[in-house]
Order: structure tokens, then C-alpha cells, then sequence
């Protein structure tokens, strides 16, 4: 049943039945009373209206009620204690509970008494009723009477309503197949729908699409771990819903018309942290704030991502489906797909979103991410898989040539069937893509070319995605370069120089000492361009064997390393016997030049002291020469003392620290102060005076502790 509700036509009926009573009661109050006898008149009067008042009111209440077809309520609201008592017992036919699915078992048998016949709408296999006892649902609270009933008599007292007005095919199509056993249809007028039909919205890649997966697998953007917190969040998520939003209010959907969906509740204040300055109709609520709601677009972040595979209560499959059918044209899910795919309802959830929809990776949204786990090591692994034999490569399909994977929406097979276990990783995809790997091979030999040739840096056009910016940095870091990316947006590109390399010498030149030649010391781009030239083959093709590289120059820094140790133990020799000659003349000279050195020194600390102490009696205001040793004033930023006329901070400079410690106030107190912006600290009046008569009366208990202690000793 829905909620209880009395027209207002209703309330001003009863209101102009009980005028004259209120009337007679505030006038009955307003007369003086002279003598007892008169007020005890005047209470029973008051008493017999008040009893009137409630015997018209309930008069009213039930002439409505009889004369009402239909009487909205609330389960708990339709019990007899409520105003349903003023009605006979079999005075309704029928009883509607709307939401069924959503009520305990026990608050709708409040209103199924009241009548023999009842009709339960809703939907089981969304989200069910709150219940905070895990004991309680563990026997049987959490099982709704409208599953009960479905479980006890099947199909025979169930009328499923089979065509939905809300959602596009693609987006239906799943919740169909997993939830209602393909019973769904899509009405013709909602069954194409996309975000570029919407008045004033463009046709981009993200309006074009109902369904995209942003998988974050193999992108190290794992759930933050915070201890004794039961919620979760994903700041990486966090970042991706971002752009993906910015890029819809680009395209000219409104934000009013997006909706930010995530599981967990520490997940949806991160979000709304970050975007809801720059969106305020943008609405972002959990799962269960968005139950019976619709957007035209939801972007869902399941937050969940770390090694072990675990999904939390993402693992209810009825609050996954609650989320994904709240969109009508376009849903994109943010997740990684190797931590949802171990569980096999989300699985199939991955599957469906990369066979009927587009797939991209959160490399291609943020430049600054590092492949998980990547060092060198990983990265030559990976080469030397992309350049051994291609017996995996050549038997699976080829995806598209852009990286990206978009399906139209129709009933042909798929080319490329779901994988068996999660997405693909990056790192394992760049093998499998042969457009990437000539984008690697034209990379490699460029920085080749850059190794031989005398110039010390190199810069990369700035047309390069955020995937080929990602080889470059890897291969930098292989060759020992330097690598830095510069700029923003469409100008961003990447400056890649050769490191400067010092040549070691021994601790001490004697004459007899022998030092380390520098030819011994060899550059990085000739020790890597040593295995290139050995392969004419590899190196006119831009791969090099990257683990007989790595090979190569460990063995040479180690017999670097022992050559060193070996003359540094000989110089120590030599040091020795010079050491034992020279001791006696060392220690004469020692003397005389302790003294001088000890004097410099100690002339050299004076100065040092008596320069900071008046740079302390001054202004610390560059042109400002006056002395703040009687007055002045430190500021709490920059730790300088200045005169009264410079002494706020917007004068000398901190301005802009002042105003950041001024908001971090704000926002700890939620309080905003006026003058200075401080709070007054100094005590009520009231409460000081409060807190002196209790220091009084502790004074003089003290005071008479004393006295009587005197007395007992003069006794």
C-alpha cells in the first residue's frame, strides 16, 4: 500500500466543523477569573468541548473514509491503531501492496486482515528488503512473502509484465537473459534509442554506443585498503568516471541527465568530492538510492579491484541488475575484469559488455598510470614473447585496427568470442595487437638511431596516444635514458636525453698508484647497442634480445665492481706503509694547522650568528628597515618577524597560504567566523562568573581545611 493521505478538501471540512469549539475554548481562557468556583466551571466546560472536538473529529474522519473508493496508506500505517479503526472489519475488497518485493513479510500482513482478496506487485529479483540482523535473516526475515508465495505456487499465480519501456535492446538484453529468463521485450519506441537522438547532444564514440566496458585490469589502480573501514573506494575509478562524465557534458548530454552509480558508500562521497563542484545537478547515489529511478546515461564504478579476487557484496546479483537497468540509452561500466570475473554471475556480466559493446582500457583516459607490476624485467619477458613464434597470435581473431572493440547491435555472432577467464591484461593484449607492435618496432629503432648519433635528447611528436606514450617510457627505462613527460592535453609529448655518466677514480693519486682507465667506464648507449649489432636482423626489424642485454651488462658492472675492490685493497696497502713514515711529521704540522683552522672557524660562526640576529631585529619586508625588537609581529607561514605595516600576511607575500589555511578551517569547522576569521576563545560572562564562584567556594574549603588543622595542633 502506498502512504496515508487526507485531501485538503478534507482538512478544511474539519477545520470549519471546529471553529465554534476552538473559538468557545480560547474564549472560555481569555475571561478573568474572579472566585473558584468560577474556574472549576470553566474546566468542565473545557473538558465537554474537548470530548466534543474529538467525537466531531472522528466523525468526519469516518464519514470521509466511508464515502473514499480507495484509501492510500502505509503498511504500518493501515493498522488498526491508526484511523482505519474508525471502519468496519469487511469494509474493503481489496488489498494492493505496491514494492512488495521490497517489504518484510511481517509488516504486510498489517493490511492483508483487512480484506480477502489481495494483488502483490513488484519485483523480486531486485533489490530486497534492509536487514541489519545478520542472525535475523539467516532464519528466514530476509525472505519477502512475495518469493514465498512464487517458490510454494510457481508460475500459476504470477502475471509477469513482459515489455519495458525504459531501456535500449543492448541494455535489456542482459538483464533479460540473467534475470527473467529472455521474458523481456523492448517497446519499438525505446529499442533503438541512443544518447546522440537526445535535442542539442552530438554524435560521438560515446553517444553512439549503449553499452562500454572501461577495464582497468593490469593498470595498478587497486582499491584503497583502509583499516577498520568496512566500505571501499577506488580513487583510479574515481579519476575515470570524471572523464568519462566530462566527456558526455561535452557531447551535450545534461547533467541532470547522468547518473553516477557505486556499491559502496565511501566510493560515492570520493565522487562526489570531486565532481560535484563542477556538476551540481549531477546526481550520485548508491545502489539503493537509485532503486525505481532512471537516467538516460548511468556510469557504474564497481570499485572492487585487487589480487585476491574478492567482490564484496558486489556479489548480490539483484543489486547489479538494480543498477545496470536504471539507464534508458547508455550505460558504461568502470571496473577491472580480473577481479570481477571471479565471480561467475559478474563474469558474464564482462562477457556480455565486451561482445555487444565497446571495450577500452583505462590507458587510453590516463597518461600517468604504470602498467601493474612493471619493472624492466617484466617488460623484456614480454618482449620475448612478442618476439618468439607466433603459434597464440595467428589462432586468435584479430580485433579492430584502433584498439578499441565496437559491436553493433544485432543478432550476427560475434568475431571474437568471450574469453574463459578475465579480460586480458595490457600488457598480454600488446602481443597479441600487430598494429602495437609496429608502433614498438618504430619506437625501438628511433631510440637506436638516437643511441648512435651525437645528440643528447630527443623529443617525440605530440600526436602519440597515452598507450604509445606508455611503450616509450618502457623502452626509455630499458635503454637507461632519461624520460619525461611535458605539457597538457593535446600538447603533452615526451623528451627522452642521455644520462651523464661520471667516471670513478681512486680515493687518493699516488705516484705509484695505478688508476682505472676511462675507457673501462662505457656509456650506456654503446653497452646497448652492443647485442644490436651482433643481429642485423633484429635490429632492421626494431627488437632486440633484450635478456642477453640485460645479461651482458650485469656481468660487465660486475667485473667493474671487483676490479675496483681489487686496487682499492692495493691502495689501502700503499697507504699503510706511507702512513707509518710520514707519522711523526704528519703529527708535528697537525698541531699548527688545528689552531688556524679552529681560529677561521670560530671567527666564521660569530659572524654567521651576529648576521642572523639582526636580520631577526628587522623587518623581514625586503625594502622595510624597522626594528621589530620591542614591537613586531611573527608570522606563522613564513617564520619571519615584521613591523605593524607588514605584518599581514597578503602584504609580505603569503596571501595565498593565508587563504589555504583559512579554507582548511572553514571546511574542519564548518563555521565561518567574521573579522579575522578566528574564533573568540574568551569566555561567556555567565560561565566565567560561574567558573569564579567555583573557585571562591574551593578557596575557601581549603581555607577552612587550614584553620581546622591549626586548631588541632594548638590543642
Amino acid at each position: 500500500m502506498g502512504y496515508y493521505k487526507f485531501p485538503l478538501v478534507v482538512h478544511w471540512t474539519i477545520g470549519c466543523l471546529f471553529h465554534p469549539v476552538l473559538i468557545s475554548i480560547l474564549q472560555i481562557k481569555n475571561k478573568k477569573t474572579q472566585d473558584k468556583g468560577e474556574r472549576s466551571h470553566f474546566r468542565n466546560e473545557i473538558k465537554a468541548l474537548r470530548k466534543e472536538l474529538k467525537e466531531r473529529e472522528e466523525t468526519a474522519v469516518t464519514e470521509i473514509l466511508t464515502r473514499a473508493n480507495v484509501v492510500l496508506a502505509t503498511n504500518t500505517g493501515a493498522s488498526s491503531d491508526g484511523p482505519l479503526k474508525l471502519l468496519p472489519e469487511n469494509h474493503f475488497d481489496l488489498v494492493v501492496i505496491d514494492e512488495c518485493a521490497q517489504a518484510l513479510e511481517a509488516s504486510c500482513w498489517i493490511p492483508l486482515l483487512k480484506a480477502r482478496k489481495c494483488i502483490l506487485a513488484g519485483d523480486h529479483k531486485q533489490l530486497p528488503p534492509t536487514i541489519i540482523s545478520d542472525k535475523a535473516a539467516a532464519k528466514g526475515l530476509s525472505l519477502t512473502l512475495m518469493e514465498r508465495l512464487i517458490q510454494k505456487y510457481g508460475e500459476r499465480i504470477v502475471k509477469m509484465l513482459t515489455v519495458q519501456y525504459r531501456m535500449h535492446q543492448a541494455i535489456m538484453q542482459w538483464a533479460s537473459t540473467e534475470m527473467y529468463c529472455g521474458r523481456l521485450s523492448a517497446h519499438p519506441s525505446v529499442a533503438h534509442h541512443l544518447l546522440k537522438d537526445l535535442p542539442g547532444v552530438a554524435s560521438t564514440d560515446e553517444t553512439r554506443i549503449p553499452l562500454l566496458l572501461i577495464d582497468t585490469a593490469g593498470c595498478g589502480l587497486f582499491e584503497l585498503e583502509v583499516e577498520d573501514e568496512q566500505s571501499k573506494g577506488n580513487q583510479g575509478e574515481v579519476r575515470l568516471v570524471g572523464l568519462h562524465v566530462l566527456a558526455l557534458v561535452k557531447a551535450g548530454v545534461k547533467a541532470r541527465d547522468i547518473a553516477v552509480i557505486a556499491p559502496y558508500n565511501l566510493q560515492v562521497d570520493m565522487l562526489r568530492e570531486h565532481l560535484c563542484h563542477r556538476y551540481p545537478e549531477l546526481e550520485i547515489k548508491s545502489v539503493d538510492g537509485f532503486q525505481g529511478r532512471e537516467k538516460e546515461a548511468v556510469v557504474l564504478s564497481f570499485v572492487r579491484s585487487n589480487r585476491k579476487g574478492e567482490v564484496g557484496f558486489l556479489a548480490e546479483d539483484r543489486r547489479i541488475n538494480v543498477a545496470v537497468t536504471r539507464a534508458r540509452r547508455h550505460v558504461a561500466v568502470i571496473c577491472d575484469s580480473r577481479t570481477v570475473s571471479s565471480q561467475a554471475f559478474l563474469k558474464r556480466l564482462v562477457d556480455y559488455l565486451s561482445e555487444h559493446g565497446e571495450v577500452r582500457t583505462a590507458f587510453e583516459y590516463l597518461d600517468d598510470i604504470v602498467p601493474e607490476n612493471y619493472s624492466p624485467q617484466n617488460s623484456q619477458g614480454h618482449s620475448e614473447q612478442g618476439a618468439g613464434p607466433k603459434t597464440s597470435t595467428t589462432s586468435a581473431p584479430k580485433p579492430p585496427p584502433e584498439g578499441r572493440k565496437s559491436k553493433p547491435n544485432s543478432t550476427k555472432p560475434s568475431t571474437r568470442k568471450p574469453a574463459a577467464g578475465p579480460l586480458q591484461s595490457v600488457n598480454e593484449a600488446r602481443v597479441e595487437r600487430p598494429e602495437m607492435n609496429d608502433n614498438s618496432g618504430k619506437f625501438r629503432a628511433m631510440m637506436v638511431e638516437f643511441l648512435e648519433s651525437s645528440e643528447m635528447q630527443l623529443d617525440f611528436p605530440s600526436s602519440l596516444n597515452s598507450h604509445d606514450r606508455m611503450l616509450v617510457h618502457q623502452m626509455a627505462e630499458e635503454y637507461g635514458l632519461q624520460h619525461v613527460s611535458t605539457g597538457e592535453g593535446r600538447e603533452r609529448y615526451i623528451s627522452i636525453s642521455k644520462r651523464t655518466t661520471t667516471v670513478s677514480s681512486s680515493p687518493v693519486n699516488t705516484g705509484g698508484s695505478e688508476q682505472i682507465p676511462p675507457a673501462e667506464s662505457q656509456s650506456p648507449a654503446k653497452e646497448a647497442l652492443a647485442p644490436v649489432k651482433k643481429g642485423g636482423s633484429s635490429m632492421s626489424s626494431g627488437k632486440v634480445d633484450l635478456k642477453t642485454l640485460h645479461l651482458e651488462r650485469m656481468q660487465r658492472e660486475k667485473a667493474k665492481q671487483e676490479e675496483r675492490v681489487r686496487k682499492n685493497q692495493e691502495l689501502s696497502i700503499n697507504l699503510q706503509e706511507i702512513a707509518g713514515k710520514k707519522h711523526k711529521n704528519e703529527a708535528k704540522g697537525k698541531t699548527m694547522v688545528k689552531t688556524g683552522a679552529d681560529s677561521q672557524a670560530e671567527e666564521d660562526i660569530d659572524a654567521l650568528i651576529s648576521a642572523a640576529v639582526q636580520a631577526d631585529n628587522i623587518c623581514g619586508f625586503p625594502r622595510c628597515k624597522a626594528s621589530v625588537t620591542t614591537l613586531g609581529q611573527l608570522c606563522l607561514h613564513c617564520k619571519k618577524r615584521y613591523c605593524l605595516s607588514h605584518h599581514i600576511p597578503e602584504i609580505h607575500g603569503c596571501g595565498e597560504k593565508a587563504k589555504v589555511q583559512a579554507r582548511q578551517r572553514i571546511s574542519r569547522e564548518g563555521i565561518l567566523y567574521a573579522g579575522s576569521g578566528s574564533k573568540d576563545k574568551s569566555l561567556d560572562p555567565a560561565k566565567r562568573a560561574h567558573l569564579q564562584r567555583r573557585l571562591d567556594k574551593k578557596l575557601n574549603e581549603l581555607t577552612s581545611q587550614r584553620k581546622s588543622k591549626k586548631k588541632d595542633k594548638e590543642k
